[in-house]
């Protein structure tokens, strides 16, 4: 009698794998991002001389860039590598995502974001009692870990600058990744994402310092707040939580509701062929 082999799923194999990807890929992220903001904000002018090139917004925006994309690359595979609450709603909210891993998703970001804080804080240590002195942490040195906007823009010019920075980046994931538009080759995705990061940056990133993550932001402010007896948690901290949130969800039915719709009145199927009187034909690359 032949004998038959059962194979047992792996909890891996399923949302707990997904879940850890999330984690790895946004402590990745947190660790390079708020790393070169660390480079940017503890090394200027030590012992009065300026550090070349440490201080300069390029440094942010490149530093970003590629954060996120060495994130993507880390999880992209296993999760999608959403490596973002945002982009997690959004997906969910057009029914790209199953809402019941929404939660799962959000609580790993939050996590591989607090947990990377905490390593930059101990590795950072030296150059953060340097910076800080007898000062609080979270007033002295909180803008290497979260966000906050200049004296003179406010919360509503910050809320507006979050939404906008999270929508064109949802949006333009969307545009990136659909299939039936130009779909980037080679797996080079990630790459071209971090691009995006490095544009929203060099473009809207001044205002608030363009979170356009709530886990980005969020995570580590709740490390910071334990370090600094709460300072970190103040009237601010919702903006760069909800406007993300918010503006991700606007993006992406931009999106789906503009380019998609013509994409698919064009006959788009996801493989970029258009059918026409059931024959086949290859959409050209320009009318």
């Amino acid at each position: 009698m032949a004998t038959q082999t059962v194979e047992r799923t792996t909890p891996l194999a399923g949302t707990l794998g997904e879940c850890i990807a999330e984690f790895f890929g946004t402590m990745v992220l947190i660790l390079f991002g708020d790393g070169c903001v660390a480079s940017f904000a503890l090394f200027t002018n030590i012992g009065g001389v300026p550090t070349p090139f440490a201080n300069e917004w390029i440094v942010i925006i490149l530093g970003w860039g590629l954060a996120v994309m060495l994130g993507i690359y880390v999880a992209g595979a296993i999760s999608g590598a959403h490596i973002n609450p945002a982009v997690t709603l959004a997906l969910a909210v057009r029914g790209k995502f199953p809402w019941n891993k929404v939660l799962p998703y959000w609580g790993s970001q939050i996590l591989g974001a607090f947990v990377a804080a905490a390593i930059l804080y101990f590795v950072y240590q030296g150059a953060i009692v340097n910076a800080a002195g007898t000062k609080n942490v979270a007033d002295a040195v909180g803008g290497v870990f979260y966000t906050s906007p200049k004296p003179f823009v406010g919360p509503f010019g910050a809320f507006g600058d979050e939404f906008l920075g999270t929508a064109l980046l949802v949006g333009l994931i969307f545009a990136i990744v659909d299939a039936r538009n130009q779909p980037v080759q080679a797996n080079l995705n990630p790459l071209i994402i971090g691009f995006l990061i490095v544009a929203i940056g060099a473009s809207f990133g001044l205002n608030s310092g363009y979170a356009i993550n709530p886990a980005r932001d969020f995570g580590p402010r709740l490390w910071i707040a334990i370090v600094s007896s709460g300072a970190s948690l103040n009237a601010y901290t919702w903006v760069p939580i909800v406007a993300p949130l918010l503006g991700g969800v606007v993006g992406a039915f931009i999106y789906d509701f503009t380019i998609g719709k013509v994409l698919e009145a064009r006959g788009l199927t996801k493989s970029g062929i258009a059918e026409t009187r059931g024959e086949t034909v290859r959409e050209p690359a320009v009318d």
